[in-house]
């Protein structure tokens, strides 16, 4: 089974998508901010990450740079900052994708089985 990472503040958003990703096979560990889903990440024991970028204790463009200064686990940016410079910076500072809010749970899971 693949272990996933979601860490957003939506607490109702993250677990609608923790039990319908559970279906498709992926073990999912919800994180609701931005300093616990760091200190998750960065165990390592994940095949992929979904990243808010807006969340308390820190941000996810500040996990973001804290996680890959240590590992290489694909990120998937998953933001209500949609505008082309929040995109390109969340894929200059290393993420592999980057989903604007609101999305199609069925785009998601097609872009987290390609990560």
């Amino acid at each position: 089974m693949n272990r996933l990472l979601l860490v957003d503040d939506d607490v109702e958003l993250a677990e609608m998508l923790r039990d319908y990703l559970a279906q498709e096979g992926f073990a999912v560990t919800l994180a609701h901010d931005g300093e616990a889903g760091a200190q998750e990440a960065l165990s390592g024991q994940y095949a992929l990450i979904v990243l808010d970028v807006m969340m308390p204790r820190a941000s996810g463009v500040e996990v973001l740079g804290r996680v890959r200064a240590h590992i290489s686990t694909p990120i998937i940016m998953l933001t209500a900052k949609g505008e082309e410079e929040d995109k390109v910076r969340g894929l200059k500072l290393g993420a592999d994708d980057y989903v604007t809010k609101p999305f199609g749970v069925g785009e998601l899971l097609a872009r987290v089985d390609a990560a």
